[in-house]
């Protein structure tokens, strides 16, 4: 399915052996896009009318391998590892990139979009058995997920607290082929955190053995033993606010012992409500929330129980109490099975402590807040991809595209902000794998041997100032790169004119497709709201833990400064930005900081940002990374240059470089 060569090495200019067209060569400049069929011409004047067969067809562009075409995902991995562990990786991330733009990939993405899910409830003969009815083409997305290790890349643990940004880049290759099956891989990867903190810990006891399987089978590449998982908390009156919840949970031991499709015995607690937004309704198993004496309490069950002897329609199990009301039709990630579920007798086990669910359940929020950083920039940079190479093909009025300034002007402010929000997620990422290490170590019995892991995170210097920078910038993360995304996405759409609005069934084209799915993430896991006040950036800053959070984010600020103050002039930007920042959270009551918390989550991803683009012009003066970082501080002051340019002429040749990193993208087509 790759198109690698024999060293496994794949040229930066060739594209997916599946990709249209690839048999035309493009030879000079001028005739790219000039794929006329039929037609003649006397004195700019067609002596023949266009037809169906005849006249213009636009050359179709040629979408890249990511891994290659992708310079902010190049640069990010350069800076966040080590050069050994950035060649080690190199192959998988390759034949990858390569893996989710074939024709095979491609044809399962199309399959799951018109072959959407559908619930049947009845057998023929009247009794209830819901069945959910998923298309051949989500399924073996879903395999193909599972054995790249999707979920699994982390937990291998393979590259130490470095395994988070090798997954941070597979996972931003695999977004804009995944059909969204990322959403259960998502909850999967931070139910497993879940249950890798509570097996290093002693306080389980009989569910011991039945977390321990789950865990197994969440981390597994081998699709046949995997499991994916859903996760539901939201309930009709309270959105992202749990503190309703509806779904009780009673301690009713059933005398009669009870086993799931494994083998393994059904809880000992029994759920009933109603989950009013449940996502991975196909999934293997489930967390959710159920009220007890003692509060809201989470609760982990297999989808399916085993019957006692199969029916008579050759049926060996049946849901555990599970019945889907329905799917919802939404906006986007249709091919995603999101239902709406009645729980009657569902039997499952408790997680921690009765009454403290909610901070159980944080662990997984704050995983699958990171994936959705990452998924803004995965979808994104699919669609970035695509504009270039539609660039690089499509001439307007005999000119190429690429030479229509103010279009480039455009499309190099998008990659500008594409990369600091590139760089943002995998620091944030990196963060996350240093943390993570204790808990890895603990669970084989090494304590101790995990601390102090900050791998190549610029300003860094512990493991506890890594788990402080995480609490507060992973909300931020998420809060900001959900919103960027579409509107990157709609600039993306608009790029490419009429066609970039087609639902076309050609899925390495549809940016309609992406730009309709992204909406989603500012909802997805708490709004953006949500997401500067009431649970997280705002309380995170002002909360009991204020001192902690606001010492050690000062002390990454002052040593990003100290380190560059000598060489970049930018640096003053953030050290005014800090000043500001911290005079508002020191002399604003409450009730201003959260009105005021969107202007606030603002300043401190501008100083995040800033100070990680400045990070990485530093780290090789790469001239590229230069002009973004210029113009990326221009677009945030509106006082100077976008770049040291001087001229319409120079800024026009900088805005080439920014987005092809070569100032005549025609050099590159002479090549392919």
């Amino acid at each position: 399915m790759s198109s690698t060569t024999s060293n496994n090495k794949v040229s930066r200019h060739k594209p997916a052996s599946s990709m249209p067209g690839s048999d035309q060569k493009v030879t000079a400049k001028h005739k790219i896009g000039s794929n006329f069929a039929s037609t003649t011409k006397t004195n700019d004047l067609y002596t023949t009318p266009s037809s169906s067969i005849a006249g213009f067809f636009q050359t179709p562009p040629r979408v890249l391998n990511q891994y290659y075409d992708d310079a902010a995902l190049r640069r990010a991995l350069k800076l966040f590892l080590p050069k050994h562990i950035d060649q080690a990786v190199s192959n998988d991330l390759s034949a990858f990139g390569d893996r989710v733009l074939d024709r095979e990939t491609l044809g399962l993405v199309l399959d799951a979009e018109r072959n959407l899910p559908y619930v049947k409830s009845w057998d023929t003969w009247g009794k209830r058995r819901d069945e959910l009815i998923t298309s051949q083409g989500w399924q073996n997305l879903q395999r193909l997920g599972i054995e790249e290790g999707i979920v699994a890349i982390p937990y291998e643990n393979t590259y130490k607290e470095y395994s988070r940004v090798y997954w941070c880049a597979k996972y931003a290759i695999w977004c804009g082929s995944s059909a969204w099956v990322n959403c259960p891989s998502l909850m999967t990867d931070g139910v497993a955190s879940l249950f890798r903190k509570h097996l290093s810990g002693n306080s389980l006891r009989s569910e011991r053995v039945i977390l321990q399987d789950a865990y197994g089978r969440l981390i597994s590449r081998d699709p046949k033993e995997a499991w994916t998982t859903g996760q539901w908390m939201t309930e009709r009156q309270g959105g992202s606010d749990v503190s309703m919840t509806e779904t009780l949970a009673t301690y009713s031991p059933d005398s009669k012992l009870e086993y799931d499709a494994h083998g393994n015995v059904l809880g000992p607690w029994r759920l009933d409500g109603f989950k009013w937004f449940s996502s991975a309704t196909d999934a293997n198993m489930m967390v959710l929330l159920g009220r007890t004496k003692s509060g809201i309490s989470l609760f982990c069950a297999p989808m399916k129980k085993l019957l006692e002897t199969k029916d008579v329609l050759g049926h060996e199990t049946e849901l555990n109490g599970v019945y889907i009301q329905r799917l919802k039709n939404k906006l986007g990630t249709k091919a995603l099975p999101t239902a709406e579920l009645e729980l009657k007798g569902v039997r499952g086990w408790l997680i921690g402590e009765e009454g403290r669910g909610i901070k159980e359940i944080a662990t997984v929020l704050n995983i699958a807040r990171i994936h959705n950083g990452v998924t803004a920039i995965g979808l994104w940079g699919r669609g970035l991809s695509v504009v270039r190479a539609f660039v690089k093909v499509r001439v307007v009025g005999r000119r190429p595209l690429w030479e229509r300034t103010a279009f480039m002007r455009s499309l190099a402010r998008m990659h500008i902000e594409y990369r600091a929000n590139v760089l943002f997620n995998f620091f944030v990422s990196a963060l996350l794998g240093s943390v993570e290490q204790e808990q890895i170590a603990s669970l084989h019995g090494q304590t101790g041997q995990g601390l102090d892991k900050t791998g190549r995170l610029p300003g860094v210097k512990t493991t506890a100032a890594a788990e402080w920078l995480l609490r507060v910038l992973t909300p931020a993360l998420k809060g900001h790169c959900s919103k960027t995304a579409i509107s990157g996405l709609q600039e993306c759409m608009e790029s490419m004119g009429g066609v970039g609005y087609l639902e076309n069934d050609d899925m390495q084209f549809n940016i309609a497709r992406l730009y309709r799915d992204a909406n989603v993430m500012p909802i997805w896991e708490g709004t953006t709201d949500q997401m500067m006040a009431d649970d997280s950036v705002i309380r995170v800053l002002c909360g009991k833990n204020k001192s902690e959070v606001l010492g050690t984010l000062n002390d990454w600020v002052t040593e990003i400064v100290e380190q560059n103050s000598e060489h970049v002039p930018e640096v003053r930007f953030i050290e005014d930005w800090w000043i500001e920042f911290k005079a508002t959270l020191s002399s604003a009551p409450k009730e201003e900081i959260e009105m005021k918390s969107r202007t606030i989550m603002a300043k401190l991803v501008d100083i995040v940002q800033g100070s990680l683009l400045i990070v990485d012009f530093q780290s090789d003066h790469d001239e590229v990374a230069r002009l973004v970082m210029e113009s990326w501080f221009f677009e945030k002051h509106n006082n100077a240059n976008p770049t040291t340019a001087t001229t319409w002429k120079e800024q026009a040749r900088s805005d080439m470089k920014i987005v092809f990193g070569q100032a005549d993208p025609s050099l590159d087509h002479a090549r392919l």
